[in-house]
């Protein structure tokens, strides 16, 4: 089916996340657009980011204590699977159901996942002596920052603030000798240390500790101080002002690059995005006019595109998409998750493939 995008409504962001930070500094426009279409995606996420809902929500009930053995995990976790998979199927993406059988490494995080529940004597401990606040909303005085954070751990004056995350914390770095590090990636330190002052604003007392936690249990402890936190908060409000002023002037700008485009789900509405894609190979989405249209014998249809000087070739349409690109014969069209063959400027659909128009 084509898609099509319209007018684009930009609306002011009422309030910037400390998760939306890093993503809002590299390419505001990307947070704009994600305003303007009220959040809801012009592109289907990957399998394993929507099961990284269902395990995130598995860790929160386990850190409220709401599941509390193994019989409380399986039945929850299959009720958080079940209903994710009803859900896809609603949003037309029934090809990743069963997740089980799509995803590598389900049982893996499953078991992972399970690590994560207190022993007996662990819930006992904890509860007597520590304030546990789960999921918990915090904002600033003047309501522009605000988020949940996973869990905070009051235990007298020893606060600690935990995240946690399902997929990779830590990315390889190049010290100053060339050599390579592991180190905690950039845009988690700042989401906890603008978690830091925002409790700080709500208690008037900093956390002693910032950790990160993963699927497998290990913590990642991330240093700060409450000068550094009071300057990304100061900076993420000025980020939101600024990029609100573009509303306003209609000065918007973008950062296309591979980085900050690769994994956007706004990118169909992005025409700073189409311009780099009329001569930038590198992505999986490809643009152009529509030159010719064949359907073979098989049942399969090919589209033949020209992108300024460069024919593209995408194969393996259905044969029910036929009449529907040959009506737009000499029209450009956008077509998004690609798989590149072999042969250059050659592509097959997948079956998160989508068109615009």
């Amino acid at each position: 089916m084509m898609n099509k995008i319209g007018e684009i409504n930009f609306k002011e962001i009422k309030r910037i996340s400390p998760s939306q930070f890093y993503s809002m500094k590299n390419c505001a426009y990307k947070s704009l657009l994600a305003e303007a279409f009220e959040k809801k995606p012009l592109l289907p996420l990957s399998p394993n980011a929507y099961f990284g809902t269902v395990l995130h929500k598995m860790l929160e009930l386990i850190a409220k204590g709401i599941v509390k053995d193994e019989d409380d995990f399986n039945a929850e976790f299959d009720k958080q699977v079940k209903a994710l998979e009803e859900d896809l199927r609603q949003k037309g993406f029934g090809f990743f159901v069963p997740l089980k059988i799509r995803l590598r490494n389900f049982g893996l995080k499953k078991i992972q996942l399970k690590k994560h529940l207190r022993s007996k004597s662990e819930q006992s401990a904890s509860f007597s002596n520590s304030k546990f606040h789960s999921e918990k909303w915090f904002e600033s005085q003047d309501k522009l920052i605000g988020g949940k954070v996973d869990l905070v751990i009051e235990n007298g004056n020893e606060i600690e603030i935990l995240d946690f995350k399902t997929g990779a914390i830590t990315q390889d770095c190049l010290d100053d000798e060339g050599e390579i590090y592991s180190d905690v990636k950039n845009e988690y330190k700042e989401q906890l240390k603008l978690y830091a002052y925002l409790y700080f604003e709500n208690t008037n007392k900093f956390p002693t500790d910032l950790s990160l936690v993963d699927l497998t249990k290990q913590k990642f402890p991330v240093e700060f101080s409450e000068e550094e936190c009071k300057a990304l908060f100061d900076e993420a409000k000025n980020l939101l002002t600024s990029t609100n002023d573009c509303i306003n002037t209609k000065s918007f700008s973008a950062n296309p690059k591979e980085e900050n485009c690769k994994y956007c789900l706004y990118r169909p509405a992005c025409s700073f995005f189409h311009k780099k894609l009329e001569t930038d190979y590198s992505f999986n989405d490809v643009l152009g006019e529509i030159k010719d249209v064949k359907k073979f014998q098989n049942g399969n249809v090919t589209v033949f595109l020209q992108n300024e000087n460069k024919n593209l070739i995408i194969k393996n349409f259905s044969s029910k998409m036929f009449d529907e690109l040959n009506s737009h014969k000499d029209k450009q069209i956008r077509i998004y998750h690609v798989r590149k063959e072999s042969t250059e400027f050659v592509y097959s659909i997948t079956e998160t493939t989508m068109i615009y128009g």
